[in-house]
């Protein structure tokens, strides 16, 4: 039986991945909500910003040091033990299903604007919500290769109203 190499992700797919990552659910009700407290928001993007550089930076260098599989897991392990990379690890697994149900609250929030009824009908949305993380999961069963062509349409899709807005914006510029 012929061994078959595994399928890997092209450039464009990683940059999808990072992007999409970079630009989260919070980049299109955000900045409504913290204009209301006028310039200072513009501060703390600011030192949000700085703060994801550098934490950026951070994992730049630990990656160096530790050429290893496993990120965060791997760094803590490698520099303080298996009780602290297990620590780490299963801390960053459980951050991640935190972050799964927000995503579902936004995804619902998002929707509602377009189904108002999931506004008020807490089962539903519930129910959307739930589908949703079922339809991803799905998508990262299906391979990598399915999940990278799923993360590139979702990438673009999360661009182009912010290329939009900027563009539009240009245009009223005094």
């Amino acid at each position: 039986m012929a061994s078959r190499t595994p399928a890997k992700m092209g450039m464009w797919m990683a940059a999808a991945l990072v992007v999409g990552n970079m630009i989260g659910s919070g980049v299109f009700l955000l900045p409504a909500w913290l204009g209301s407290f006028g310039g200072i928001s513009l501060l703390a993007w600011g030192f949000t910003c700085a703060g994801a550089m550098l934490l950026a930076l951070v994992f730049a260098r630990l990656s160096r040091l530790v050429p290893r599989a496993g990120g965060p897991y791997a760094f803590s392990r490698a520099g303080f033990g298996d009780f602290a990379g297990f620590l780490v690890g299963w801390g960053y697994w459980i951050s991640i299903w935190v972050a799964n149900a927000a995503l579902a609250v936004a995804f619902t929030s998002y929707l509602s604007w377009f189904w108002p009824a999931l506004a008020t009908d807490r089962a539903l949305a519930s129910g959307i919500g739930i589908g949703a993380i079922w339809l991803l999961t799905w998508v990262n069963v299906r391979g990598v290769r399915t999940a990278g062509s799923i993360q590139i349409v979702t990438t673009i899709l999360k661009l182009a109203p912010l290329v939009a807005v900027g563009t539009l914006g240009l245009l009223y510029l005094e």
